[in-house]
């Protein structure tokens, strides 16, 4: 299979989210980053959210598979963590 990343929203002061479309079997595509208000540990706080959107060809991925790998991407980006295969 193929993987297709782009980045449409990089230079947007608003949030921009696109739905993408191709034959690839996975498309990443990565929108703006936008600051919004958010409850944690009991206090309101401004946090940066990243507009992302990826779909996966079901012909080819289960959606079991595609739901554990959005969930480890999720906490990925949300660590911070360093990906070494970058």
């Amino acid at each position: 299979g193929k993987v297709a990343v782009t980045a449409i929203g990089m230079h947007s002061r608003e949030p921009v989210w696109f739905i993408p479309h191709g034959s690839a079997t996975v498309l990443v595509t990565v929108g703006s980053i936008s600051r919004k208000v958010v409850e944690a540990d009991g206090a309101f706080v401004s946090r940066e959210h990243l507009c992302l959107t990826v779909s996966f060809d079901h012909d080819i991925v289960d959606g079991a598979p595609a739901a554990r790998f959005m969930s480890r991407l999720s906490e990925m980006i949300k660590s911070g963590a360093y990906c070494s295969w970058v």
